[in-house]
């Protein structure tokens, strides 16, 4: 199981973070990965919510959410993202003051035994270069209350830490 790590500290208290991370619909909104998402059960938040995301081309990637802290974090699964055998990732929201700690802690297992083992050791970093900036357009979503038209590697990088 390969292991990312990425937060950002949002100028925003932690329930308003938390509204916006809560809604599952809109990820494409501050995610460059995902173009078109939409909720793909009738339960909308919580355990048992369901998402789809469209991805270039005609990929497309479905996430169940396994576990829900209201307020808190919320971690779901996907069993069909491209290369992989299991992503999960678990979104968490931390107080600090009148400011906000958002952090995605995302465990990747790949295809392919051995094989996609190794090619995790080889896809790591390059996921790394390729998304420097993914918590970017959420922030800027956040604190400006509108989403960001344009690449996310065009806004600045988020400080890691409050």
């Amino acid at each position: 199981m390969f292991r990312m790590t990425t937060s950002a500290c949002i100028e925003a208290p932690a329930d308003v973070v938390w509204a916006h991370l809560a809604r599952l619909e809109p990820v494409h909104v501050w995610t460059d990965v995902i173009h078109r998402s939409y909720m793909s059960s009738a339960c909308t938040s919580g355990v048992r919510a369901e998402r789809t995301g469209e991805l270039r081309g005609s990929r497309s990637l479905h996430e169940r959410v396994v576990a829900w802290d209201e307020g808190r974090s919320f971690t779901y699964e996907s069993t069909d993202a491209p290369m992989m055998k299991l992503a999960r990732n678990r979104w968490s929201v931390t107080p600090a003051g009148a400011r906000s700690l958002v952090t995605s802690a995302a465990e990747m297992e790949f295809r392919g035994g051995w094989l996609g083992r190794l090619a995790g050791w080889f896809l790591i970093p390059v996921m790394r270069l390729v998304l420097p900036n993914p918590l970017a357009k959420f922030k800027f979503w956040v604190e400006t209350g509108r989403p960001y038209v344009g690449r996310a590697s065009s806004l600045p990088l988020p400080a890691p830490a409050c």
